[in-house]
């Protein structure tokens, strides 16, 4: 309590000192001509690509074999409904907590994260995924949930999706290609779930609690490897450059780039639950409970993980409250001396041109771009095997012929799914940050807008990173990616039908 006391005196000097007051009679000016431009009125509108998609041959096929394939379970549930009515099975599930679609996929995801890596194996994912889509289908037909059509996904994941399989008459290996699709296919079904489950805030609330509790968890274990000690590893730190930077922690995912991209993918959700706690108590522990992760973070001595929660914190704090951006800047700057020596020495590494990590990066980019130059439009299909079969004759140093991926999310797009996925995905990205940052100005409801907040902020840190990691080359961070994906999806629809709901109620 003394501290947000001490914090709120400062906030209210900031407010009226006469710095603030300046840059506001800068801002306001600019603020209004942006909002009010045609750039703003043109992006606003809605995409009318989705109206010709639903209507055309395609849209109409997808939303014909949907509805036969509703319709024939639905029959079959109706027939099954009454003998099942009186079994054991049914009888025991009936009113569970722990018998419930909700339920299994919110615990679904925390053991997906929570388990050690030793322990996890990708086909989990896999049965998963299958697991929840079949589970939500079945309720769907039965009436128990929503028949949310897959066109709800999009015109540009249909595009991306569609880039997957032909990718495959380019592939030198079809037996790793069809592996990596395999796990492609379960992300799009964690995406569909997830999108049509999220319907309204009360959802989205139990799904943010159970990734509070997977973050601090994969925190606290990654303080556990701190105190037991993590060996240092020449493969992920430049030894000769980074003295006395100690072991870089991992928690329970394969290395330490890996558990900073999921911190960066869901530590702004982790945020958005815990400012809403209705008790003071309850707030202010669950706020202090996100310095664990931000720790971890740390812990991992993962720069692009630094440079990216810098990027999605400063998106969060944009929507949340744009003013508090200048001083957290100068809190920020003032940190810095007081920052341990193996974080400066690790920072201080970014803008030297001798570190090996970085330029290993440049000389892969530059054997990518002269494979990309015979290969671009088509791509060369999945997996690390296909891409290793081919890289060699394009690399442009002895020491990167070994590697298995572009080491960037946007260049291995290009290379691995060819024109067609790239656009596909990049049309679906950009497109998910507009609608985010139009639905938050207009969403009353202030779990939805914090929702979708978090979410943005997620994917900006993460596009950020991507420009530094392929990050879909661990398969359980490219099913967490598709999982955000599939529950901003799901936020955007819940804003859309309240607002049309609050519209309708208004022309009454």
């Amino acid at each position: 309590m003394l501290a947000n006391s001490v914090l709120g005196k400062l906030y209210g000097f900031w407010l009226c000192s006469a710095i603030f007051n300046l840059l506001r009679g800068i801002y306001r000016p600019f603020a209004r001509a942006f909002h009010e431009s045609a750039i703003i009125r043109f992006l606003g509108r809605a995409p009318k690509v989705e109206l010709w998609y639903a209507n055309s041959l395609t849209g109409r096929a997808i939303s014909a074999v949907w509805g036969l394939l509703l319709r024939v379970f639905s029959k079959l549930m109706a027939a099954l409904r009454r003998p099942a009515s009186g079994s054991f099975v049914v009888r025991c599930c009936s009113g569970s907590y722990f018998c419930n679609f909700e339920f299994l996929m919110c615990a679904g995801f925390f053991v997906m994260f929570c388990a050690p890596h030793s322990f996890w194996s990708n086909s989990y994912g896999l049965l998963m995924a299958a697991g929840l889509f079949g589970l939500y289908f079945l309720m769907a037909a039965a009436g128990a949930r929503e028949a949310v059509s897959p066109l709800a996904l999009g015109f540009p994941f249909l595009l991306f999706v569609i880039s997957v399989p032909l990718s495959l008459i380019f592939t030198s290996d079809m037996g790793d290609s069809l592996r990596v699709g395999m796990f492609f296919a379960a992300a799009f079904l964690f995406a569909y779930v997830f999108m049509a489950e999220l319907s309204d805030a009360s959802r989205l609330e139990r799904l943010e609690r159970w990734i509070y509790a997977a973050v601090l968890m994969t925190a606290l274990y990654a303080f556990y490897q701190r105190v037991v000690g993590v060996e240092v590893s020449a493969s992920l730190t430049d030894l000769s450059l980074n003295t006395g930077v100690p072991g870089r922690v991992y928690s329970t995912l394969d290395n330490a780039n890996n558990y900073a991209e999921f911190l960066v993918l869901f530590t702004p959700l982790c945020v958005a639950w815990a400012m809403q706690r209705r008790r003071p108590t309850a707030r202010f522990l669950a706020c202090c409970g996100i310095a664990l992760p931000l720790l971890a973070l740390v812990m991992t001595y993962s720069r692009s993980g630094w440079l990216s929660i810098a990027a999605a914190a400063l998106v969060f704090v944009y929507y949340l409250d744009k003013r508090l951006i200048p001083p957290a800047f100068v809190v920020c700057i003032l940190a810095i001396p007081f920052l341990p020596d193996s974080i400066m020495t690790r920072l201080l590494t970014i803008f030297n041109p001798a570190d090996s990590s970085a330029s290993f990066r440049i000389l892969v980019w530059q054997g990518v771009l002269d494979l990309l130059a015979d290969f671009g439009f088509t791509g060369i299909g999945m997996g690390p095997y296909t891409f290793a079969n081919i890289f060699p004759l394009y690399a442009v140093n002895e020491h990167t012929t070994a590697v298995v991926h572009s080491q960037m999310l946007y260049l291995e797009l290009f290379l691995e799914w060819g024109a067609l996925g790239f656009i596909g995905f990049m049309w679906l990205m950009l497109r998910h940050v507009k609608d985010s940052a139009f639905a938050i100005t207009r969403e009353r409801d202030k779990s939805l807008r914090l929702g979708l907040t978090a979410t943005l902020s997620g994917f900006c840190g993460i596009a950020v990173l991507s420009v530094f990691e392929y990050i879909w080359y661990y398969p359980r961070i490219l099913f967490a990616f598709f999982i955000l994906l599939g529950a901003a999806l799901g936020l955007m629809r819940a804003a859309k039908a309240g607002n049309k709901l609050k519209g309708d109620a208004d022309a009454r």
